[in-house]
This record gives structure tokens, sequence and C-alpha cells, in this order.
């Protein structure tokens, strides 16, 4: 009889090895409708292992049968089987090998068994979402999306920007070691070396969402975290848009006072109001002015819904010292200036500019 748990060592407890997120297309993996997997029976006192088949993806099982040697039960992956495995979609595989071979060993190292792979060790590595999944039509799209100059291979710059843009500003040893992992070759990151990214540093999906959003005429964004677009007298009189709480927190801890505009793509006093707001970052010239969109991607939510706590929109934080001192909401004129300019010492110094400024343009005036 088999007993949950028990305090003696003739009794085992059974659990289901986990089901986790797919790796690249943010989708969850394929429910398994049919064949066996796995699920693992541990004997306390004993160190043994049961294995407890359970069902298996028909799909699933003929894409391990292309690279398994053997037959039936007898099916193994072996080195070279398990590579080209991990290196091809259902639809694809490039035309060179692009995982490094300690990365292959590694793999095989932590689910093979005397014998090799077996269907039942496959199905963890498919469960542990470390197969290769997506169209080429999809990661070329990617790719070029990145590779803007057609030039066949991705720059470190446009590697950082592209992470930047994703929310995620890297320090540039960071940056330095994802594009030493991913130039395979020593020969630039082309489509091949993409891939191997989409793996272990990026989502698919995210990236192709993102660069389908609009982006801003003159807009730059930040390399990495030494970039001099985050330095404290950077961007003075203009509005910098960031792209997530790295780029923020960059700037924030940089030295300067910054006020923040939190807006979504959706909100339409946002947008109503956003002609002004770059108005008065040319008035309050000291003051560092930027503009957050907060659904853009999951680090631009973390700072809406759980920093500033966003309830309405537009919403204003402002900074100093590296320290949120106090936020505000709604496109109102009168509001604007008033809290500015009582939190912040870089804007009340320029009170007689603002209002020489504002009786020139009525539509800062009061409102």
């Amino acid at each position: 009889m088999i007993v949950s748990v028990s305090v003696t060592n003739a009794f085992f407890m059974s659990t289901r090895l986990p089901s986790t997120a797919w790796l690249l297309t943010g989708s969850p993996a394929p429910r398994c409708t049919s064949g066996k997997q796995t699920s693992r029976r541990f004997f306390f006192g004993w160190g043994e292992e049961q294995a407890v088949e359970e069902p298996i993806d028909e799909e699933l099982r003929g894409r391990f049968m292309q690279y398994a040697s053997g037959e039936g039960a007898k099916a193994r992956l072996e080195r070279d089987g398990l590579r080209n495995l991990l290196e091809c979609t259902d639809t694809f595989c490039m035309s060179k090998h692009w995982l490094p071979d300690s990365y292959v060993e590694s793999v095989y190292e932590k689910y093979a068994t005397r014998d090799g792979i077996g269907i039942n060790q496959f199905a963890r590595i498919f469960k542990d979402g470390l197969l290769l999944t997506g169209c080429l039509e999809q990661y070329e799209k990617a790719f070029a999306g990145i590779d803007r100059q057609g030039s066949g291979v991705i720059s470190r710059s446009q590697l950082g920007q592209l992470f930047s843009g994703l929310g995620r500003v890297l320090s540039p040893s960071e940056l330095d070691q994802i594009v030493e992992e991913a130039d395979i070759g020593h020969d630039g990151i082309d489509l091949a070396d993409f891939l191997g990214m989409a793996r272990t540093h990026l989502k698919l999906a995210e990236v192709l969402k993102y660069l389908q959003l609009p982006q801003e005429q003159g807009a730059e964004l930040p390399v990495d975290l030494s970039s001099p677009l985050l330095g404290s007298d950077a961007g003075m009189e203009i509005v910098t848009s960031v792209h997530g709480m790295a780029e923020l927190n960059a700037i924030v801890n940089s030295g300067a006072e910054v006020i923040v505009k939190l807006a979504f793509t959706w909100c339409r006093p946002c947008k109503a109001f956003w002609p002004k707001y770059q108005k008065f970052a040319k008035i309050y010239k000291k003051t560092r002015f930027l503009k957050i969109v907060g659904n853009e991607n999951d680090s631009c939510k973390h700072y809406a819904r759980d920093i500033l706590k966003a309830k309405i929109s537009p919403m204003f934080a402002v900074y100093s010292g590296g320290e949120l001192i106090s936020t505000w909401t709604g496109a109102n004129n009168e509001r604007f200036v008033s809290k500015i300019e009582e939190h912040l010492q870089s804007a009340s110094q320029l009170a007689e500019e603002r209002a020489a400024a504002i009786a020139a343009d009525s539509s800062l005036a009061p409102k």
C-alpha cells in the first residue's frame, strides 16, 4: 500500500516532476494527451527511485525518435543526437552547430542514465523547458529588427540597446559576458548565435512585441549602465523615455533631481498632457524629466504596480538625493507646477522663468 508520508523507512512519497513555463515564446508548453511521461518515487532510507510512466504527446515522441538510436523502448539519445535535438525546432535546423560543447555535455550529464537518454528522460528535458520552439520566420524577423543595417550580425551596442528597450539595462561586464557567450565563432552575433541567446537570455515573444512598438523619433537607448545618457547632466531640457527599473534607477541614483511621468498606452489624458510636459522640461531646465510607459514590459509594470502603486494616470513622481519624495496624479497644469516647485529645489529656483513662460504660452496656464 502506498502511504503519503511516514516516519518509518518502509513507506515512500510520490512526487511529479514540475511543469515549467515554456522558455522562448512566453506561452505554456503543449499539454500532453497521449504517450508516456515520468514521475519519480523516493524510498526513504533506501535512496532508490522508481519511474512511473505517464502520458507523452505522440508528436513529442516522434520528435524524440527522429534523433534517437535504436527502436522502441530501447531507443536512446546519444550526445550527437541530443545536440541536434536541442539545436532544432519542429520546423527548422541551422546550417551550423551553435550550442557550446560544454552546454550539450552539461545537459547530457544531468539527464542521461547509464545507457543514455531514453524517452522518460527526454520527457524531463521537455518539461524543464530546454527544447527550442518557434518558427524560423519569427527568429529572422526578430533578428532583422535588431540588425537594422542588414549587416547579418548584431553588434554589442545593438544588443545592449535591445536589453534596455526590454527594461533591463546591463552593466558593461554583464553585457560583455553575454556577448562572449553568444558569439560562438567570434565572428559577430549572427542568427545562429541569436538562437543561443534566445534560449538563455531572451524571450522571442517579448522581443517581437518590443520591436512592434513605435519608436520615438530621435530617441536613443543606453547601451549599458556606463552610458552618458544616464549621467546626472544628460538629457536636460528634454524628456528622456526610460524602459525599465534599471535605467530609471541609474538616472535617479546619478544625483540629479528627477521627475517621472507615468503613462499608459490607452490613457488619453496622458497623451493630451505630453506636449505640455515637454514644454515644462524646457522651463525647468535644471531638473531631469523622464517618461515611462507602465504597460510596456514587465519591469515597467513592476514600477507602476509595486513601486508607485498607480491607480490613476498620468501619475508623477519626484526624486531627490536618490529618494522618492512625492507622487501625485492628474493632467493638471496648476497642480504640476505647485508640486514640482514644492518638492524640487531645481524647479523652485526657476519660478520667475516659469511665470514668464506661462504668460507667453496660454496652454501652460492654470486650468
